[in-house]
């Protein structure tokens, strides 16, 4: 994993942690409070770490499939560009 994954998934942690300190507010055992704001923050803070959550998904396939490329390009022999100008390579 490189810095930029752990970055996404580290944040994503930090939103849910909020997330759930704001639903647990919204909750019985947080006292219930029903203040509509409070509601719409706690909703967009998950959506909100739901996207952080994707995006380093997205991140981490990213870089594994460009570590399979370049352990592919080592395997056949071939270097970094012209693996990349081969046909059916990903651009």
């Amino acid at each position: 994993m490189t810095r930029a994954t752990v970055i996404w998934f580290v944040a994503a942690v930090v939103t849910g942690a909020v997330a759930a300190g704001l639903h647990l507010l919204r909750s019985e055992v947080g006292g219930a409070h029903d203040a509509p704001a409070l509601a719409v923050a706690a909703w967009l803070v998950t959506g909100l770490t739901s996207v952080l959550l994707y995006r380093g998904m997205m991140t981490a396939a990213t870089e594994q499939d460009e570590a399979e490329r370049r352990r592919s390009a080592a395997r056949t022999g071939l270097d970094r560009e012209s693996a990349a100008d081969a046909p059916g390579a990903a651009r």
